[in-house]
């Protein structure tokens, strides 16, 4: 039997000497076979299965909402964080959002967009989605490469650009007054100040993902990185180390995507008896960029 894991944010987007030794991943990285990639493939664009779709696509289509709208974009709600004249972009691992809150929202951005054919639809409280009647002609950016970034340059691009930064700009001034922000304010929370409309081709992966470290390496969270790693390490990668060490597993697999570089590591039990590959600590794994260079 073999197990493989797709692990967003493996190689992590944060200072080396904020990461731990992680003694397991550092022991599977130096006896395995590991061949580093390039930097900047996303999670939803890694090649697993033949059958792409957009992500707005598959996710209406896994709601039972496909035959609400012909075309769909992924629409989350953000928090635009003011710095000088930047517009910094925040997503939902920076603030939560209850389902009172997230219907109240798309209520009114229901109301206001219907004559445009749009629909909006709250899939859970911050995974939005909407639906609509013409295709989008734009090209947008997947907002885990922005996070904690200006915004500026990033909006939609193409054809329709300027319709789609106009309704950017509408869903703000509709959303800053809200009754929901409001109340959000008087208890110091971050305001849901817009929707970030973008989309993304995704594969259909049958491994396991690991999301814990994704949205950490993301926004260079090196505390929650750190503490998700050390987790992940002698949660999941150590019994599955002893199950190859017992013949329970005939190969391991570990997928690298998103933060300094895409990387495969494939691991078999004979690999582990190559006891003279001393392990080294994540950030010194051969071939893997500096943060600099990331």
């Amino acid at each position: 039997m073999d197990a493989t894991l797709i692990i967003p944010g493996l190689f992590p987007e944060i200072p080396d000497a904020a990461i731990p030794r992680l003694p397991h991943l550092e022991q599977a990285l130096a006896r395995g076979h590991l061949t580093v990639a390039h930097r900047g493939q996303m999670l939803e664009a890694w090649p697993d299965e033949a059958g792409d779709i957009s992500l707005a696509t598959r996710l209406a289509r896994e709601a039972g909402l496909l035959d609400q709208a012909p075309h769909w974009l992924c629409a989350d709600p953000i928090h635009l964080q003011v710095e000088g004249d930047a517009l910094l972009l925040l997503e939902r691992y920076s603030f939560s959002i209850s389902e009172e809150e997230s219907a109240a929202l798309v209520e009114t951005l229901n109301r206001h967009f219907a004559e445009e054919g749009l629909r909006f639809y709250a899939l859970s409280p911050d995974i939005w989605l909407v639906g609509l009647n013409q295709a989008p002609r734009i090209r947008t950016t997947h907002p885990l490469t922005r996070v904690g970034r200006n915004i500026d340059g990033y909006l939609p691009q193409g054809e329709d650009a300027r319709r789609w930064r106009a309704r950017f700009n509408e869903v703000q001034m509709l959303l800053h007054q809200h009754p929901v922000n409001q109340k959000r304010e008087e208890r110091r929370e971050r305001i849901i100040s817009g929707v970030w409309f973008w989309d993304t081709p995704s594969a259909i992966h049958s491994a396991q993902i690991v999301h814990a470290l994704r949205a950490p390496s993301a926004y260079g969270d090196a505390e929650a990185w750190a503490a998700a790693a050390i987790a992940l390490d002698r949660d999941t990668l150590a019994p599955l180390l002893d199950e190859l060490r017992r013949g329970k597993l005939e190969r391991l697999t570990l997928i690298a995507v998103e933060g300094r570089c895409a990387a495969t590591l494939t691991l078999s039990r004979w690999h582990l008896w190559r006891f003279w590959r001393r392990s080294r600590p994540l950030a010194q794994t051969s071939g893997v960029p500096a943060l600099g260079h990331a």
